[in-house]
């Protein structure tokens, strides 16, 4: 009788998996998955987070003369855009793992999605092209290479780890993103310096 039963339990949950989705549920699955780009066959994380760039480049854009606090030149309105973004992306990234029925699916990318801004300072850094680029190759390197604590932020429960791991691997992104335009910067200043010379 406990095998029967053991049976039935798995037909049951089979067919609660074949049931037709929910309206909510499949706006839950388009949203993790980034409008679609988390199904990509190659690199769903890699594509997913190319959507990040266009969510980071709306964070820059908004006005400074409303966004930035003049006496600590922080993007306060960015910064909120971005952590309120990322709050609700948790129990959004929950809920798919639980329809998906896996962990951590590789097609749910609204993590990273919500993260990117955090590379380019929510809007301190610059977002053109040259910039995004290479922000967006040192991010997907955290975010693979996951060095502490970005491991152990992915530890935490359901959706919380989820966002989490992915929010401290844009940190780490941002930091080296503002180093290399400051050193940039620098080399620029210092070519200035230089007298000029005459050949010929």
């Amino acid at each position: 009788m406990s095998i029967l039963a053991v049976e039935r339990a798995e037909q049951l949950s089979n067919d609660n998996h074949k049931l037709p989705r929910t309206l909510t549920e499949h706006l839950v699955l388009l949203l993790a998955t980034g409008l679609g780009t988390g199904r990509s066959p190659w690199a769903p994380g890699t594509v997913g987070s190319g959507l990040g760039l266009a969510w980071a480049w709306v964070v820059a854009s908004i006005p400074h003369s409303f966004s930035t606090d003049s006496s600590t030149g922080v993007p306060v309105l960015g910064l909120l855009a971005t952590l309120t973004a990322a709050a609700a992306a948790i129990p959004v990234c929950t809920r798919a793992c639980r329809l998906l029925d896996l962990k951590d699916p590789g097609q749910v990318v609204l993590d990273e999605i919500v993260a990117v801004p955090l590379v380019f300072g929510c809007g301190l850094l610059p977002t053109e092209l040259p910039w995004l680029a290479v922000g967006f190759v040192v991010f997907r390197i955290f975010d693979i290479l996951k060095p502490p604590p970005v491991g152990q932020a992915e530890r935490l429960p359901d959706g919380t780890g989820i966002v989490a791991d992915d929010m401290v691997a844009g940190l780490y992104a941002g930091l080296v993103l503002w180093a290399t335009h400051a050193t940039y910067q620098g080399l620029l200043a210092a070519a200035d310096l230089l007298p000029p010379t005459s050949f010929g």
